[in-house]
């Protein structure tokens, strides 16, 4: 048992809270009563994840949908990483990220493009696209941000 509260706990998903069982998300067990105890105790947390294939709104959801209490803004994950420093920054992106993810990138100015962001971007990762990122690059752009889909 600790002997002081704890200032904030910072929690990983896929392992701690949940695992994948034949492709479908389940709660490790006695996962959900012990994220339960943390919110109740009132102590900051934040779950943090490498799953970038999703929204953090699509990976609240998945872990509401197995028991757990959680909302997107709990959750921070590559997407939501380079979202915040797009928004810090006041960049306007060209986006090449998987399709379950473009959405978030729906709130920022795309036009005229001051930085790239690639991610998984799968079918859409096609010679026309990867060509149009290079010229963005060449052309001056000074940032670029990747991650890759886990």
């Amino acid at each position: 048992m600790l002997s002081e509260r704890p200032k904030g706990i910072v929690s990983d998903i896929s392992g701690v809270l949940k695992d994948m069982t034949n492709g479908v998300d389940v709660a490790i067990e006695k996962s959900v009563e012990a994220f339960q105890r943390i919110q109740e105790s009132g102590v900051p947390y934040v779950l943090c994840t490498n799953e970038s294939c999703y929204s953090t709104a699509i990976l609240a959801q998945k872990l509401n949908e197995i028991g757990f209490n959680v909302r997107a803004d709990q959750i921070l994950s590559p997407v939501s990483a380079i979202i915040q420093v797009i928004k810090e920054n006041n960049h306007r992106p060209f986006v090449l990220v998987n399709k379950k993810v473009v959405e978030d990138f729906s709130q920022f100015d795309q036009t005229n493009p001051d930085c790239v962001v690639v991610g998984d971007a799968e079918e859409h990762f096609t010679y026309e696209i990867v060509n149009k990122t290079f010229k963005l690059l060449v052309g001056g752009l000074n940032h670029i941000f990747s991650y890759i889909c886990t």
